[in-house]
């Protein structure tokens, strides 16, 4: 990751589910429902899923628009096809 904030931005998504397990743990030494803890899981499983949507959306920017002199509306463009991809993904 080339950029400081989204390495920052990463880094913060990851705490935030490391987390969200410790609190799951917490719920299997307190013997909660299974459903619930089930409940938990599938959340951190949705979050994880979306960290790594985040970073293929900003590697694919980063990739195809460093190095390369590209007007406003040529980045806007690209921007628009990755969020379509990133959309399909989802």
């Amino acid at each position: 990751m080339v950029h400081q904030s989204v390495r920052l931005d990463v880094l913060n998504r990851l705490r935030n589910v490391k987390g969200h397990i410790a609190g799951i743990e917490r719920m299997v030494e307190d013997s909660q429902e299974c459903s619930n803890i089930l409940v938990q899981l599938a959340a951190v499983r949705a979050s994880v899923e979306k960290i790594g949507i985040f970073i293929l959306e900003q590697n694919t920017l980063e990739c195809l628009l460093s190095g390369v002199d590209t007007k406003p509306e040529d980045k806007e463009r690209v921007e628009q096809v990755v969020r379509q991809m990133l959309a399909f993904l989802k």
